[in-house]
């Protein structure tokens, strides 16, 4: 066996990449391998390689990074005979073997490398990772800095200098005040507050304050003769340095008026882009584009997402304070996303800056934990897969106190019990990942999962609706989608695709994390773990809470599912296509209740890859 010699290992944080570089590599397919007794084998670059590791729930794969070891031949034991090499596996040797363009292939490289130097510099500059068990929801915001868990590019942040991550990153709770802007009302489309859509300033001086509300006012009345003309918009500092250069003539037409940094101070959450009051935590997070890439997506806001949010916020409270479901058993927090402000660029041509800067400029306000649930402890749905410095997994007080079959039965029931009821009785799937979900809790007990992010998240398939007359008036939200094809926007084509939103976000990507953490460390079988979940979901489908007919439309126990291809997409180079691998369905292991006839699936994901623009 090759082995590296001790001075030629590779840094922590280049390890982790390279095993979740890998990991997505043979779990959507990129490159084949063979497994056999916790033993992966593969090739890559003409070189073969052995690493130790598991298949876990949803075929996710789980390697070691400490293992990944060169071989001489793939079918060479895999014994104590050491041979010493001269390179590690290094992140170019992969990388340039991967099936993409040049150009795909440097970007990636330079995600990674970013993803490991900004890694570092956290381990160098912060301090000691403390007990984090003990945190508020705003410093948890800040302490958890591990990144998403399969995306290899999980700390990317394109664009950033050093400088720029202690300035913006939410791991060094560096303070800031927004940039803002005073632009003509011609180029904005803006929804506020129902009752404040034709008195902006009642908007203005509830969010920012009288003080501040005037300062800008008097500013801007300083800068022209016609200060009703204009409508104010907040930008992200960091962003206002990227695009400024290209507003130069935006500014000489007096279509923008920059006005400078004013009010309160904010601070980065994990998501970056949206920002916490710190001054006033009750109020509004304040969601704003960056020009800046974070694990497998570029992170502007498009302007059709943007005006539509309060839309979509109002339907799902319409669906949700109606429904007996969530008044009697498992309630369903939603934090709203009540006003946006976004570019118009509906009747200029495509060299107009509003066109240019499309998706770079706007912003959303979403209610605030604090705000919505001032009197509880809310916890970002992250932690839970979370080891702390003590070696134990975060909840561990909780398992500790509650035992893993009773605390996951409830964790269960307070978060998959309420989205699957939004999918199977109203017809609407979320986008269930860890992120964009918290918990309520008391002393570790759930109590209530809330959801956000509805605006580039949500999907629905007209046909499959319980109330259709409920559905916003999207052609009147924005030209884009008038006469838009399905599975384009957020109407989907087939119910199918409402089912993997679901199974993706909530489960492959999100519940795996925890089933593995509590397998690890308490000996609670993966196994065990779904069965729990089948349990709870055979428990709702009982209870007549929704129609046998709706529930059967959507199988939730296929043997073997479609899921999303994270790193397929990214290798792809097309920010809007669709790549597509097929896995094994932990769900499937037991008996569904109301158990569906499907239809023959898809061969496994090694024999079947499917891309859709």
């Amino acid at each position: 066996m090759y082995k590296f010699s001790d001075d030629q290992r590779v840094c922590v944080h280049e390890k982790r990449v390279i095993r979740q570089l890998i990991e997505a590599l043979l779990y959507e397919g990129i490159v084949d391998y063979q497994y056999n007794q916790g033993v992966f084998a593969f090739a890559l670059g003409g070189q073969n390689y052995r690493a130790h590791g598991s298949i876990g729930s949803y075929s996710r794969i789980h390697l070691d990074a400490g293992s990944i070891v060169n071989f001489p031949a793939l079918n060479s034991p895999m014994d104590d005979s050491v041979q010493q090499i001269k390179k590690p596996l290094q992140l170019e040797t992969i990388v340039e073997t991967l099936p993409a363009s040049d150009a795909v292939k440097q970007q990636l490289l330079s995600e990674l490398n970013q993803t490991i130097q900004l890694c570092r510099i956290n381990a160098e500059n912060l301090p000691t990772r403390v007990n984090r068990r003990s945190l508020s929801y705003a410093q948890l915001e800040a302490a958890i800095d591990e990144g998403h868990p399969y995306h290899p590019c999980f700390k990317a942040r394109s664009g950033f200098s050093e400088t720029d991550h202690r300035a913006f990153g939410p791991e060094f709770e560096n303070e800031f005040q927004l940039h803002w802007l005073a632009i003509h009302q011609s180029c904005l489309r803006m929804r506020l507050c129902a009752e404040d859509d034709l008195n902006p300033p009642l908007f203005w001086q509830a969010e920012l304050g009288r003080f501040t509300y005037d300062a800008l006012m008097q500013t801007l009345t300083n800068l022209t003769e016609t200060p009703e003309s204009y409508a104010l918009m907040p930008v992200h500092p960091w962003q206002w340095a990227q695009i400024a250069p290209q507003l130069t003539n935006a500014i000489t037409n007096r279509e923008i008026l920059p006005l400078g940094p004013a009010g309160d101070n904010y601070r980065a959450s994990i998501s970056v882009r949206t920002l916490l009051n710190v001054s006033d935590p009750e109020k509004a997070n304040i969601k704003l584009p960056m020009n800046m890439v974070n694990s497998s997506s570029l992170r502007t806001l498009p302007d059709h997402s943007i005006y539509a949010a309060p839309f979509l916020s109002q339907w799902l409270n319409t669906l949700i304070d109606d429904d007996e479901f969530y008044a009697n058993n498992r309630p369903l927090g939603l934090l709203d996303e009540y006003a946006g402000i976004s570019l118009n660029s509906d009747n200029v041509d495509d060299s107009h800056w509003t066109k240019q800067l499309s998706g770079q400029l706007g912003v959303i306000f979403r209610q605030s934990v604090d705000g919505k649930y001032p009197h509880q402890t809310a916890l970002p749905f992250v932690a839970l897969a979370l080891e702390e410095a003590d070696n134990l997994p975060f909840i561990h007080p909780w398992i500790q106190q509650y035992g893993c079959q009773q605390w996951l039965t409830q964790l269960v029931d307070v978060v998959v019990t309420p989205l699957v009821h939004l999918m199977l009785h109203h017809g609407i799937a979320l986008e269930a990942h860890a992120q964009n979900m918290i918990l309520i809790h008391d002393d570790g007990w759930p109590l209530e999962i809330i959801v956000r992010d509805f605006h580039e998240s949500l999907e629905y398939v007209e046909s499959y609706i319980a109330a259709p007359d409920l559905i916003p008036d999207f052609n009147s939200l924005s030209p884009c989608y008038i006469n838009a094809p399905d599975d384009q926007y957020f109407w989907m084509s087939d119910v199918e695709a409402l089912r993997e939103l679901i199974v993706d976000t909530l489960f492959v990507y999100n519940f795996t994390e925890i089933a593995r953490l509590l397998d690890v460390h308490y000996d609670f079988s993966q196994a065990r773990f779904w069965q729990t979940v089948n349990d709870q979901l055979d428990s709702y489908t009982s209870q007549s809470h929704t129609d046998t007919a709706r529930i059967r439309a959507i199988d939730l126990h296929q043997s073997r599912i479609q899921t999303e291809s994270l790193m397929r997409k990214k290798l792809s180079g097309l920010a809007d296509a669709e790549f597509h691998h097929h896995i094994i369905n932990s769900l499937a292991e037991s008996q569904p209740l109301l158990k569906t006839k499907t239809k023959p699936k898809t061969k496994l994901r090694t024999e079947s890859m499917t891309a859709s623009a």
